[in-house]
């Protein structure tokens, strides 16, 4: 303890290079450490963009290919199957849901793929976490669109708000399908996964922006569907009209019958003060014209029943009107059509049992009604890892040089000033202190500056990942767990400590060396 306590006092006395060194090797510790963590969380984030998807199933090619496209949205997705087929893999015994995806178009750079509904039911990520919704709901309609948490903070978007889709997909530019405008029904809950970076859209819409509308309908162009169906709904109309203005006839033929039976009513009191036998026959005018009342009672009542259905149609006119109002012609004609794709991109399967995941992958590479390919998502993850493999050894190889090179500068700072502490070894050695005293005060003046750097260091870590969290989740959609060191990194940080120890011979071994007159003789 007095070592070091003297070792301490010491390095006092030269604070700058001191600091200088304590420096350098805490922001080497940092990068060491700041490299490693970005690349745990890299790959956890990486393998954690899926989750719960026993195979993914598309044309046939490279597996990469087919993982970056259809999970991560990167790079080209020409290649096609049949619906069909996805319609025939759902039926399978083996198969216990299977949800279809359609890509190719983009909304200012940011991806649109096409689904249904079941995509939010089966779709998961890090450990069988599902999407949820942050704000609207997931809604059923056509021409509905639900968006990724960073494409709503970014384009400033809400629910309701009217959006265009672009064809053609990321960068490249294409022409807007205004003809088919969306609304924004869902902005989806961060997931830090490539969906906030996403637009989903229904298939049927997918279907209608690439199909020439009014082609398609052939002898039935638009035009004269909904005109047809408009003339028909006014037909309807005219009649109800009709029913209405005899309905207000039967109205004033019951308030005469009123204003007669009152009339009547009052003659019969006069007869009563008059004659008895009056009061009888009054009674029984009135008996019949009661029953005579009563049925038009009941045709009153048939009346009302009348004016509900009569507002009931009033009301789904008003809601036609208003539909027609929002939707495009196109859109209309597509409502009437109920399109359904041709072809598709993937499709994301999970199956009843684990244990037929490699079964149903080969049945699927040697299906019969097209080429296609069956990747396990967790292999393929793995897989492609692996081509970072040497971006990953390059990084540690810098890192590593970067630790070194702290340590060479403090040696370097050790060893230039022991030519100046030479006295100071001197005075030590004429008190008393044995060359051994000597050489391990250098090594704990070396051990001391590489503890305190890796404390700084480790302290400069934390500070660095809690500012750099946010940016990171909303610019980049990358999200940094910032958790305790690893055993690896503490296994780093102990290579770090000893390596200094060692390093520290050089100049303990040098002052060992150093006599008491060398010390005491300095020339002026």
């Amino acid at each position: 303890m007095a070592i070091l306590s003297l070792a301490f006092k010491s390095l006092l006395n030269r604070k700058l290079t001191f600091f200088i060194t304590l420096f350098s090797i805490a922001i080497s510790v940092t990068l060491l450490l700041g490299v490693q963590t970005l690349k745990t969380e890299t790959k956890t984030s990486f393998m954690k963009s899926i989750s719960g998807t026993d195979l993914i199933i598309g044309s046939r090619g490279a597996s990469s290919q087919l993982l970056l496209s259809s999970v991560f949205h990167i790079g080209s997705s020409t290649n096609t199957i049949k619906y069909e087929t996805y319609q025939d893999i759902e039926k399978l015994p083996a198969v216990e849901w299977a949800v279809p995806i359609s890509m190719g178009d983009s909304h200012k750079g940011y991806t649109v793929i096409a689904t249904n509904l079941s995509f939010f039911d089966h779709f998961s990520y890090a450990n069988k976490q599902n999407l949820t919704v942050q704000s609207g709901s997931i809604d059923d309609d056509m021409f509905a669109v639900a968006i990724g948490a960073d494409v709503a903070q970014k384009l400033d978007y809400h629910v309701g708000d009217r959006i265009i889709v672009t064809h053609g997909g990321g960068e490249i530019e294409g022409h807007d399908h205004d003809n088919i405008p969306f609304f924004v029904s869902a902005i989806l809950s961060p997931s830090f996964t490539a969906i906030d970076q996403t637009l989903i859209i229904s298939l049927e819409a997918m279907e209608a922006m690439h199909t020439e509308t009014h082609d398609h309908l052939g002898a039935l162009p638009g035009e004269t569907l909904l005109d047809s169906d408009h003339h028909e709904h006014h037909d309807e109309h005219d009649e109800d009209h009709e029913q209405h203005a005899a309905h207000d006839k039967h109205d004033e033929h019951h308030d005469e019958h009123d204003e007669d039976h009152e009339q009547h009513t009052a003659h019969d009191k006069h007869d009563e003060h008059h004659d008895e036998h009056d009061e009888d026959h009054a009674q029984h005018a009135a008996h019949d014209k009661h029953d005579e009342h009563d049925e038009d009672h009941e045709q009153h009542a048939a009346h009302d029943k009348h004016d509900e259905h009569h507002d009931e149609h009033d009301e789904s006119h008003e809601q036609h009107a208003a539909h027609e109002h929002e939707d495009t012609q196109d859109q209309r004609i597509a409502r009437l059509l109920k399109l359904k794709p041709e072809n598709i991109n993937a499709i994301f399967v999970g199956l009843t049992s684990r244990h037929a995941v490699l079964g149903m992958q080969s049945y699927v590479n040697n299906f019969q009604g097209e080429p296609l390919t069956a990747i396990i998502p967790a292999v393929a993850l793995q897989e492609l890892w692996q081509f970072f493999s040497l971006a990953e050894s390059a990084l540690n190889i810098v890192t590593t040089f970067v630790v070194l090179v702290g340590l060479l500068g403090m040696l370097s700072i050790i060893l230039m000033s022991l030519n100046e502490r030479r006295r100071e070894m001197a005075v030590l050695r004429s008190v008393g202190a044995r060359p051994s005293h000597i050489f391990g005060l250098i090594i704990g003046e070396a051990g001391f500056v590489c503890l305190t750097g890796i404390l700084l260091g480790v302290i400069l870590l934390y500070a660095v990942l809690l500012i750099l969290q946010t940016p990171l989740a909303n610019y980049y959609g990358f999200y940094l767990d910032i958790n305790m060191l690893t055993s690896n990194d503490l296994f780093i940080l102990l290579t770090i400590q000893c390596s200094a120890l060692l390093i520290a011979l050089i100049p303990g071994a040098l002052i060992y060396k150093y006599s008491l007159s060398d010390g005491m003789n300095i020339k002026f």
